[in-house]
């Protein structure tokens, strides 16, 4: 750019009258919008430099650019221009202080301003002109020795930028050993890094070179380093893996005084590999601090700011009685505020000093112990000094390598090959893979949260090129389109072939039915003929077509002779007959007609549906490429982590940035770290520290911040003007009106039920993170030494920790392993202590399943039960998700689903498992149940029973009711969860005892019948997948109801459509038979049905009959009886003279329970009671039982009935009596 567009700062700053307070101001304003709308404490240097190429002012030396800087010094503009002004006035020589102002108007007349007046009157020039540099040297210093960071360089920095689209891959990570220094060779000058230098060069005019700046080395990429609202920030471009600086060619230990590059300049590059000591000297003039005494060190500070104020500084220091540097570095904020010769600005700028190197000599004091701890185990070797590199993973590295690839990019945007080749992505794929692979090799088991977090971050993976990508440059997708069109075409030619054959069909069809029609009405008319010609001479009256021809015929028939009645009617019977086989080969062609007409029909709806996909496939191929829409890939803003407390939230947004290549621009914080007691000022933090992301436009940034629900709270009536003005603060950063589109908030909460809807939609990624599964929790709790546990302990531990945080889990193991190794115990710990720990460290961490921790359950269970049985629920079998425990029963029900015989067709069953004898309430059942869970590796057991209730004290319906909702969402939350409902406890029953006809009834109903509308549905809600080939991706939610009383079991299985086990079949099908099938009582011998059977509603003799004229009285059955009376009857009816003997002997025949006589006519008997006789099975004489599960439907025979009454005990006492009497 030609010196004439340009114009220096004094030029700039001059006016008519002195001192131009309008381009004062206009540099001010350039420079805030510059710093995200604040003045940093320290002063940007960056900044600067862009505000002068903003308003083209040329930097020719020190006293320029100190000029400039006095501008911002302040947020107070008064204060900076006064200081301005004085190092204005100083820049100006007397001699030319008359004519400036004439000066000044000429040149702005002509519009055609030199910069002779700054390089002639700047105190430092001494009259020296810069200096062209035909040749120099570009040092790239190779901070951490990794083998990749060399061959990045040789792969990316000299590649030759025409080949930027094969430079843009990652070298993979390697172990080899780094590249060894090379010699001095020259930059091609269409290489990246010559152009980079290039570029760099173009934004200094003139380099100043001064004893304590650019005098040996030029620094090509500064750091960026701000002193904003939050704290003091810092960024390397470069990542700290490298640095590239320049030095004088050949010879020279110097640069010029004044300096600037040629165009055609030779650069000669050289790679070297550094170890800390020579860092130390290479470091750029903001790092050298040195603090052997305090004059040093504020006048090396001094120097870095380009002020002259060290002496004002150093008097003011010592007012105050600080005499050296380590008092200066022990004083607080308090004493800070106290040193009054020193300004605010001052106070910043030296408190920053003091703090950074602080920080730095904390960092070289844990680099030479890490170095002194490792040399005790070695000898002294030549070797680099590499022990930071340790440090860094693959994937960090696979990151830092992406980073400075975007900055490089970034600088050379305006070359023409970057700008075809468009943006890069934000993040790396491979750099994502792998930082995940590290994650869980470091102990992290995500049970399928990682994969789901990667589809997260994709949009960030795809670059400008990609959305240009014609979907033909490789041939595949059009080959794969073209392919489709093919088949389709064959398709269609085949659809259209059977479409013609059927159409064929379909008329032969047509025709055939047609000539039958004819057939049926020749035969009609040929049948007409005959019986006219037939009534031919007896016909006077003609048929008009009014009257039914048949009928007309039969009634002129009767006036027929018997032979043509005959004939006619052989004719009739002909005709019928005919009519009838063509009437079903009729039917039958129109059946295969309609068949036709229906194939054809789908032939035609399948060929509209293959023109209509072949149309599409047309238009797609036809249709010119267009880049994909930018909106549809568009990166995401919000990542959030949410779960119960100890999941590992927190490690995972502290290691997941820096991992993945996402540039963090702050510490990770807690939400309560932006609070500030004075009003608005924790808005202004928040606003400085997500405009650092501004600094780095070329890169995806990030604010990390846990527990963020106390940020962004709910807003409501009650909110605090104080918290709504944070959120509004925070959400107009993030797709607002102050949106910072390269800012991506990675928060944690565990409270996500109490967070600000607004907030919560533009956190696009929310995430799941849970409590660790079966197989999870046995993983970490395998970091045991083998030595210390049995694996069956392990297996005993992996279920007794059910419900553990991920935290909870790592403490059991530290506890174990620090008391074995305290202990020197000389066997591996048993399970009792074992599980004693793990109780501790439930009641530590408040885990608790209903009243108690789940280890000491299973001690308790140890106690009861010594043999140890396997729970488990094999993977072979299909379940539903759905369980109910019958503890009345002593029954587990487990619904599977299995295939029906001899078809493809689903069906559900039931497998039932009888549970042990100690297994009698829910407590005992947790054994079984957790043991269940870990089978199915799921990650969480719900219990939901009375002790949970009070524990939350939840007395009343709404507070159950939000109970019940939160635990059933915290299980959905879940893929694989097991909620248990004790639904006695929660329900109860109600029983009612009512006396009817002298017989008790029990009617049951539900107490509670929200809560048991509520669990009902919760239980139909059970979700059972296997569509991935990884279990960990399958969701399963089981739902457990253990219940006691018969009638809830009944009902519930019933109104949850539970499959019944065969034993319930059996009995529905009794049930079905009391209530509709008429059964004979063999006591009374009416009909009845067992529903309605109660007690008296049967009269009837429970005795023998004897014979009461015979001397020895002879037992009979009524049966028996019956016989010997109807014989008398008959003879009787057949012998006159004898009748009144039969007569009086039908009387002889008693009933012994009540002496009624008997006859043949059953007329109610001597007892009452219910219907229905029924034998003890193991006895064959016969006693009625009382067993509730009896069949009642089948009573006992007739037969049986009279053997019980012939040898009923009660009635012979009675029967030797009368044998006595007589």
């Amino acid at each position: 750019m030609a010196d004439a567009q340009w114009i220096s700062v004094v030029d700039y700053l001059q006016s008519d009258i002195g001192f131009n307070t309008k381009n004062f101001g206009t540099i001010r304003e350039h420079y805030q919008q510059e710093c995200g709308g604040s003045f940093p404490v320290v002063i940007d240097d960056f900044a600067i430099k862009k505000v002068a190429q903003q308003l083209k002012i040329k930097i020719d030396d020190e006293n320029d650019f100190g000029l400039l800087c006095d501008c911002v010094i302040s947020s107070n503009a008064d204060d900076s221009q006064l200081v301005a002004q004085t190092r204005f006035d100083n820049a100006i020589p007397s001699q030319h202080r008359s004519t400036l102002k004439k000066s000044n108007i000429i040149s702005s007349k002509t519009n055609s301003v030199t910069t002779t007046v700054n390089k002639d009157s700047s105190p430092l020039n001494n009259g020296d002109s810069a200096k062209l540099l035909n040749e120099i040297d570009c040092l790239v210093n190779i901070k951490m020795a990794f083998s990749q960071v060399s061959t990045f360089i040789r792969s990316f920095l000299l590649q030759p930028i025409s080949e930027l689209d094969q430079s843009l891959q990652i070298p993979t990570i390697s172990t080899s050993n780094p590249t060894t220094d090379q010699q001095s060779f020259v930059l091609d000058v269409n290489c990246l890094l010559y152009l980079f230098i290039r570029e760099q060069m173009s934004k200094h005019s003139v380099v100043i070179s001064t004893v304590h700046f650019n005098s040996t080395r030029f620094r090509l990429v500064e750091s960026i380093r701000l002193n904003d609202e939050f704290d003091r920030w810092e960024y390397d471009h470069l990542r700290g893996l490298f640095d590239l600086e320049l030095v004088p060619h050949d010879n020279n230990t110097r640069f010029p005084n004044r300096w600037h590059l040629a165009d055609n300049v030779s650069i000669y590059c050289q790679i070297k590999t550094i170890n800390n000591n020579e860092q130390k000297t290479s470091l750029s003039h903001f790092d050298r601090l040195y603090t052997n005494s305090l004059d040093t060190f504020v006048r090396n500070v001094c120097a870095q700011e380009n002020n002259s104020r060290s002496d004002d500084w150093l008097k003011a220091l010592r007012d105050t009685e600080i005499v050296n540097f380590e008092h200066l570095a022990s004083l607080d904020r308090t004493e800070w505020d106290r040193i009054p010769g020193l300004t605010v600005n001052a106070k910043r700028i030296l408190r920053a000093a003091t703090d950074r190197h602080r920080i730095s000599n904390v960092s070289e004091q844990r680099r030479q112990i890490t170095n002194s701890s490792k040399n005790e185990n070695k000898e002294k070797t030549e070797v680099l000094d590499i022990s930071e590199n340790l440090s860094i993973s693959n994937s960090e590295l696979y990151a830092n390598l992406h980073l400075i690839k975007l900055y490089v990019c970034d600088i050379l945007r305006d070359q023409p090959a970057v700008k075809r080749f468009g943006n890069l992505s934000k993040l790396e794929t491979k750099c994502l893979d792998e930082a995940f692979k590290e994650m869980q090799s470091e102990g992290f088991v995500d049970d399928g949260l990682f994969s789901r977090m990667k589809e997260f971050f994709l949009p960030l993976t795809i670059s400008q090129q990609e959305l240009h990508l014609h979907w033909s440059s490789d041939g595949h997708i059009q080959r794969s389109w073209s392919e489709r069109r093919e088949k389709l075409l064959g398709n269609l030619n085949e659809l259209k072939t059977n479409h013609e054959k059927e159409v064929k069909q379909y008329d032969k069809y047509n025709d055939e039915i047609s000539r039958v029609e004819k057939s049926i009405d020749d035969a009609q008319r040929c049948y007409f003929n005959k019986a006219a010609t037939l009534h031919s001479k007896s016909n006077n009256i003609e048929h008009t077509g009014t009257i039914n021809p048949l009928r007309l015929f039969r009634w002129k028939s009767r006036r027929h002779t018997k032979e043509q009645a005959l004939i006619l009617h052989q004719a009739y019977k002909d005709f019928e007959q005919q009519k009838s086989s063509l009437l079903k080969k009729l039917n039958e062609l129109q059946e295969m007609r309609n068949t036709i007409r229906m194939k054809i029909t789908d032939f035609e709806t399948q060929i509209e549906e293959e023109k209509e996909r072949l149309n599409m496939i047309e238009t797609n191929l036809n249709t010119p490429q267009q880049p994909v829409d930018n909106q549809l890939v568009k990166p995401p803003r919000g990542l959030l982590l949410y779960g119960p407390p100890g999941t590992g939230k927190s490690d995972i947004l502290s290691k997941l940035a820096k991992k993945i290549g996402i540039v963090m621009v702050g510490p990770p914080l807690a939400a309560g770290e932006l609070n500030r007691p004075l009003v608005g000022e924790s808005e202004r933090i928040i606003i400085a520290l997500c405009s650092r992301c501004n600094q780095i436009p070329y890169a995806m940034c990030c604010v990390s911040i846990d527990e963020i629900d106390s940020l962004a709270p709910k807003r409501g009536q009650d909110s605090s003007e104080g918290k709504i003005d944070k959120i509004s603060v925070l959400l107009s950063l993030i797709e607002g009106i102050k949106d910072i589109s390269n800012l991506m908030i990675l928060s944690a909460t565990n409270r996500l039920h109490i967070m600000d809807e607004a907030f919560l939609r533009r956190m696009s990624g929310k995430f799941f993170v849970g409590r660790p599964s079966s197989n999870a929790r046995r993983s970490i709790l395998q970091k045991i030494p083998f030595w210390a546990l049995e694996p069956e302990v392990l297996d005993q531990l992996s279920i007794a920790t059910t419900n553990f945080s991920g935290a909870a889990v790592k403490a059991l193991t530290r506890a174990i392993t620090v008391k074995c190794i305290k202990m020197k115990l000389s066997e591996p710990m048993g399970e009792i202590e074992a599980l004693q720990l793990a109780d501790l460290i439930a009641q530590q961490y408040q885990i608790f399943i209903g009243s108690e921790t789940l280890p000491r359950l299973l001690l308790r269970n140890q106690l009861i039960e010594t043999n140890h049985h396997p729970y488990q629920l094999p993977r072979t079998i299909t379940y539903t998700g759905r369980i109910i425990v019958d503890l009345q029963n002593q029954r587990i029900r487990i619904e599977i689903i299995t295939k029906k015989p001899n078809t493809n067709n689903n069906q559900i069953s039931v497998v039932e498992r009888k549970l042990y004898p100690y297994e009698t309430n829910v407590q005992t059942l947790l054994e079984r149940l957790t043991a269940y869970g870990k089978s199915r590796n799921v990650q969480l057991l719900q219990l939901i029973d009375l002790n949970l209730l009070a524990s939350q004290g939840a007395y009343d319906e709404r507070k159950v009711y939000e109970l019940l909702k939160d635990r059933y969402d915290e299980c959905i939350s879940y893929s694989r969860s097991m909620i248990v409902y004790d639904l006695d406890a929660l329900v109860g029953i109600h029983k009612t005892q009512s006396y009817s006809n002298a017989s008790p009834s029990i009617s049951c109903s539900v107490h509670n019948q929200s809560i048991y509308t509520y669990v009902l549905a919760r239980f139909r809600d059970r979700v059972m997948e296997d569509i991935h080939k990884n279990e960990t991706d399958n969701v399963e939610r089981w739902a457990i109801a253990v219940i006691r009383e018969p009638f809830l079991l009944r009902q519930f299985a019933e109104e949850t459509q539970f499959p019944r086990t065969y034993q319930e079949q059996e009995e529905l099908e009794l049930e079905r038979r009391m209530a509709e099938e008429l059964i004979k009582c063999v006591k009374c011998k009416d009909f009845y049905i067992e529903n309605d059977n109660r007690f008296g509603s049967c009269s009837h003799h429970d005795g023998f009959v004897y014979d009461n004229s015979a001397a020895d009285p002879t037992i009979y059955a009524p049966s028996d009886a019956a016989k010997i009376l109807n014989k008398l009857e008959r003879k009787a009816l057949n012998d006159v003279n004898q009748r009144n003997e039969y007569e009086r002997q039908k009387t002889k025949f008693k009933w012994i329970c009540c002496d009624e006589t008997f006859i043949t006519i059953y007329k109610g008997g001597c007892k009452k009671g219910k219907h229905g006789f029924f034998l003890n099975g193991n006895e064959s004489s016969g006693r009625q039982v009382t067993n509730k599960k009896i069949n009642r439907c089948e009573q006992a025979t007739i037969e049986q009935w009279e053997d019980f009454c012939c040898n009923n005990a009660e009635y012979e006492e009675k029967l030797e009596s009368l044998l006595n009497d007589k």
